[in-house]
């Protein structure tokens, strides 16, 4: 099988000016540095004449229009002022300051399509009420929406990710999750280690439990997951990079979350689609639970995104 290398073109980072946004803004300015790629960075504000507490006034349309284009000159000034009090964290990486109005997942999302942006980067959590605009719940609809990568970034990511996360269920789409993960790994100095869970759900213990012969049979599932975990990383190539494998049965959210945590990972790095489709091992509910019980920062891999393949 060709080993493909990822790399990334352009990134965005979304930023709604809190200290949340800072760290996602470090984060991506290191990442854009390390692939020598721009960096965009966007700011959403509310589309003010959809807004029932201005519709209600009863205000001229003209009055909705001069509003609007006074929101967006200030946000204008304080992402500009927002790249000059950051200016510390700025390499060699270009930043394009960038103001959208609307949904912020739903802008974004189509930014990113429009501009071909290869991986978004957002904070876990923001302002409160309707001024959280990417942040916190928004970093789901982005992992949803958003035709590339998304890198929903923890608070406690204070440098660059040292040790990565990357889970596995052998489909073509962690696969490619599993490739950019090693792409980071590689472009930050990072470890990287990979993760297989067999799912209890889909030989549940208490059944195996229940039949004759029933730890010869765990032992068999056990030695087949462990032959398809050695075909799949002999499929990935590493090019010298040491890859630290670790296989369980359970849960895999939790055993996924479990084994970051006991890891110290920076970084968790899941695919979209696993072998059940939406639902399946590397996003879907996995993925939902991971980002809602882990403060580990995630990196949601799209498998038909835009990012780079070369061989």
């Amino acid at each position: 099988m060709v080993n493909p290398s990822i790399t990334y073109r352009s990134l965005l980072v979304a930023c709604d000016f809190s200290e949340h946004s800072k760290i996602a803004y470090a984060r991506a300015i290191e990442i854009a540095s390390a692939y020598q790629c721009p960096l965009w960075l966007v700011h959403c504000v509310a589309d003010l004449s959809l807004m029932p507490s201005v519709s209600e006034t009863g205000l001229p349309f003209n009055d909705y229009t001069i509003m609007q284009k006074e929101l967006l000159q200030e946000s204008s000034v304080n992402l500009s002022r927002f790249i000059d009090e950051n200016s510390s964290l700025t390499t060699n990486a270009a930043v394009h300051p960038k103001v959208l109005v609307g949904q912020p997942h739903v802008e974004l999302s189509e930014f990113a399509n429009r501009e071909k942006i290869d991986l978004v980067v957002t904070g876990r959590s923001g302002h409160s009420g309707w001024e959280q605009f990417f942040l916190g719940s928004i970093s789901r609809g982005l992992i949803t929406r958003c035709p590339c990568s998304v890198m929903a970034v923890g608070d406690q990511l204070q440098q660059m990710p040292r040790t990565i996360l990357a889970a596995t269920d052998f489909s073509e789409a962690s696969r490619v999750s599993v490739l950019e993960g090693i792409s980071l790994a590689k472009k930050l100095g990072a470890a990287i280690h990979l993760i297989h869970v067999i799912d209890d759900q889909d030989v549940p213990q208490s059944s195996i439990s229940a039949m004759k012969g029933a730890e010869a049979m765990r032992i068999s599932i056990q030695e087949h997951a462990k032959l398809r975990l050695e075909r799949f990383i002999a499929t990935l190539e590493c090019d010298g990079l040491t890859l630290l494998t670790h296989m369980s049965t359970g849960i895999p959210w939790q055993d996924v979350c479990q084994t970051a945590k006991n890891l110290q990972a920076d970084l968790i790095v899941m695919g979209n689609v696993g072998r059940h489709g939406l639902s399946g091992l590397v996003l879907g509910n996995t993925a939902d639970r991971v980002l809602s019980h882990t403060k580990i920062s995630v990196l949601a891999v799209k498998h038909s995104s835009d990012v780079v393949v070369t061989t």
